[in-house]
């Protein structure tokens, strides 16, 4: 009988970069050691790189939750006018 553990986190894939390495690994491996892993991300990520092909490394039978999120960008976008995929730079946010 296998333990399940739960794992929140917000850079899984599509996400790409470094970030999502080391969870996505660590969850990979977890079955191996009698564990079981269910993720919590979320569902509308503003991620700074987009990776595909990592999702071919997720388990199909992983239970993976992604959940709505508050988006720090997207209320600004709010209160600016911008758009979606418009550039924002950083010396707007002072």
């Amino acid at each position: 009988m296998s333990r399940k553990v739960l794992i929140i986190t917000y850079y899984w894939p599509p996400s790409g970069g470094p970030g999502v390495q080391r969870v996505l690994k660590f969850v990979k491996y977890l079955p191996h050691f009698g564990w079981e892993p269910v993720v919590i991300t979320v569902k509308d990520g503003e991620y700074p790189a987009i990776d595909h092909s990592l999702l071919n490394e997720v388990n199909p039978d992983l239970k993976v939750y992604r959940v709505p999120s508050l988006e720090f960008f997207d209320l600004f976008r709010k209160m600016t006018g911008k758009k979606k995929g418009d550039k924002i730079e950083t010396y707007e946010l002072v």
